[in-house]
């Protein structure tokens, strides 16, 4: 992380060209110093964080199932994508950081679409056949990763998992999320430099990052949105989850006391508490 032979790899450095640009590391502290001077962007920190460590709580117990369930291994690696995006976002790959995110959408998307298919399958005391064939198509979509998400989300709603206003959300979310995928350029980003505003593109160095506030609460905005998904879908399908001792958790040090602090600033706050309101609250 100091190596003198590979310079853009000196994640500590800052940079000569502006105080809010340098190198990831040095950005990440800056972040925190920046947190401490302006208490609101605690809702798209700290609070992002809380979730990251709730993704991770409602994923455990999940991932004990096994072949129970499609979702087993699809929220665990939501989870990583959670941790990865955060990482980049914080050290100024905001681009990158939606980019992730993006996968994360699509494989809760698919894990819902397969794993309603089971619940259906199951209600129906289907044959055994019907179980092979369906588990065939999901070991397909995990080699190939290809999959219809507008259809997926289309489909989810046509089987009431979403209500309209629902399925209008999470399209709205892909299209934002997929903005970041299928565009070359970067955002065009100023930075205080020498007492002005200068672009990004003024320094000398293309590979640092930088510190920008409207592009972190752009982010977080997604984030906590993805977060909603996940949050939903864990809801839907394995609700005794949140009666386990990582579940109460979630639920008592995780979210709640997040929607006290910063609930006017969480666009899906109202939307976590209705799906809070649907699982066990701790005692």
């Amino acid at each position: 992380m100091r190596c003198d032979l590979i310079q853009c790899l000196k994640l500590f450095e800052k940079s000569k060209d502006s105080v809010d640009a340098g190198t990831e590391l040095y950005v990440y502290s800056l972040l925190g110093e920046k947190v401490k001077t302006k208490l609101d962007l605690g809702a798209h920190v700290c609070t992002n964080g809380r979730f990251l460590n709730a993704s991770c709580f409602l994923a455990v117990p999940i991932f004990g199932y096994g072949g129970k369930s499609y979702l087993s291994d699809i929220l665990i690696q939501a989870t990583r994508d959670f941790k990865a995006s955060i990482f980049l976002a914080f050290s100024g790959h905001y681009r990158q950081a939606m980019q992730v995110l993006r996968c994360a959408f699509e494989n809760i998307i698919s894990g819902v679409y397969f794993q309603s298919d089971l619940v259906s399958l199951t209600r129906k005391n289907a044959k055994t056949e019907d179980f092979s064939r369906l588990e065939r198509r999901f070991n397909d979509w995990k080699k190939s990763g290809r999959a219809n998400i507008r259809k997926s989300i289309e489909v989810l709603r046509r089987i009431d998992f979403l209500s309209m206003d629902e399925e209008k959300d999470w399209r709205e979310l892909y299209s934002s999320l997929s903005r970041f995928v299928h565009t070359p350029e970067e955002f065009i980003t100023y930075v205080e430099h020498g007492g002005e505003f200068k672009l990004k593109g003024d320094f000398v160095c293309a590979a640092c990052t930088y510190f920008n506030e409207e592009q972190i609460i752009e982010w977080s905005d997604c984030f906590q949105s993805v977060f909603l998904v996940l949050l939903k879908t864990v809801a839907e399908f394995h609700p005794e989850a949140f009666n386990t001792e990582s579940g109460r958790l979630v639920i008592s040090k995780c979210i709640e006391p997040q929607l006290r602090e910063f609930g006017d600033k969480i666009k899906v706050s109202g939307k976590i508490r209705k799906i809070l309101s649907l699982v066990q609250s701790p005692k």
